[in-house]
């Protein structure tokens, strides 16, 4: 592509709108925006002059990049016939993304939605256009295969989201034009949520478990009292997790969320139950299995189901109160105790302190306002 010339269009007026000015061969361009390359960039949006010039510049850099690698302007990706020849069909790229996800170190549940995604979109498609060059696919087209899950706003968003990681995937080695998933429509989601339990509900649904379901007692028993999270923390602790006389649960940065190393304390009453169990255990043999493998990763959520239908049925427990009701009941209660959002977040988990506060926001405890006089001031 021959030498673009792009400046920054600003002013010291808030009122006057700013943009980037871009002149490539005779034709000339203004952009106000990030939208043409997907980016969700609006430098006249700003409150103050700083906030537009530092945006200005990332919309200037940005834009810079896309005409570099042929991105920009939009009519040039439309008209690349022989680059189309060289790049793998549609399909291939699919497949290639998912291959990709299956090798990185990524839940299997995320890389099965992954996949299960993929297969729809390409049974959705003609195979003109799984044939086809991806530069040929429209927005309008993958906005169409997304409106098929608007049975709610959080399943279009779950959807949404998981055909952008594919699709970054497959940008990551053959570069389009992304803008196709980046300016699909957004739904506003309303999140889910686990609705904590009292003091009374929490004894009477442990009590249950407990004559009922040992394992799933032991699961929620461990998400109270430990903090951790069922699925893919509790599901897989081994006797080896367990240090200094059962007393702390030591996670490598591979085996939770958080991705670091993290020990977290046994309380007594979690202890006690630990104790018979863990017994002539091997350091490798799952704790819930009984065997070196781990229960499958349904496994807790498919006991939960059927305990929840029966603990319904003789009122201990309420709609919206679920298996990770019980991490949140204990992180409630913790803070009431302490009023200490470090020891929380380190409690939880968490990599950073703004999740802990919206965590708490989500659940009821304070509006964020309220507990912006706990952060550090300088």
């Amino acid at each position: 592509m021959s030498k673009a010339q792009i400046s920054i269009s600003n002013s010291s007026d808030l009122k006057k709108r700013a943009y980037i000015y871009i002149k490539i061969k005779n034709k000339k361009y203004k952009e106000y925006t990030g939208a043409k390359l997907g980016l969700d960039l609006k430098p006249n949006s700003c409150e103050t002059i700083q906030q537009r010039d530092e945006l200005l510049k990332t919309l200037e850099y940005e834009f810079r990049k896309a005409i570099e690698f042929g991105n920009y302007p939009m009519e040039n990706i439309e008209t690349k016939p022989k680059e189309a020849t060289v790049m793998p069909s549609l399909e291939s790229l699919l497949d290639l993304a998912i291959e990709n996800k299956k090798k990185a170190n990524l839940t299997p549940k995320y890389v099965n939605n992954l996949e299960r995604i993929s297969k729809k979109l390409k049974n959705y498609l003609s195979d003109k256009e799984l044939k086809g060059n991806i530069n040929n696919l429209s927005r309008q087209r993958i906005q169409e295969f997304i409106n098929l899950f608007n049975s709610s706003a959080s399943h279009y968003m779950i959807i949404r989201r998981h055909l952008k990681a594919l699709f970054s995937e497959i940008d990551k080695d053959f570069r389009f034009d992304m803008s196709i998933v980046n300016r699909t429509d957004r739904r506003k989601a309303t999140p889910t949520l686990h609705k904590i339990y009292s003091d009374k509900q929490l004894k009477d649904v442990l009590d249950y478990l407990k004559k009922h379901h040992k394992n799933l007692y032991l699961c929620c028993l461990l998400s109270y009292g430990c903090f951790l999270r069922p699925h893919n923390e509790i599901r897989n602790l081994t006797q080896g997790h367990f240090k200094n006389d059962m007393t702390e649960i030591h996670l490598s940065g591979a085996e939770n969320k958080g991705k670091k190393i993290r020990t977290v304390p046994i309380p007594n009453y979690v202890r006690e139950q630990l104790v018979s169990r863990l017994e002539n255990l091997g350091d490798e043999i799952n704790i819930f299995s009984l065997r070196r493998e781990p229960k499958n990763q349904y496994y807790f959520s498919t006991a939960w189901t059927r305990m929840w239908k029966k603990m319904n049925d003789l009122n201990l427990i309420e709609k919206d109160q679920t298996i990770y009701s019980f991490r949140h009941t204990a992180a409630v209660n913790v803070y009431k105790k302490t009023k200490d959002l470090h020891i929380l977040q380190q409690l939880l988990g968490h990599s950073d302190m703004i999740v802990t506060l919206k965590y708490l926001r989500g659940l009821g405890v304070h509006n964020m306002d309220e507990l912006k006089h706990v952060m550090p001031e300088l």
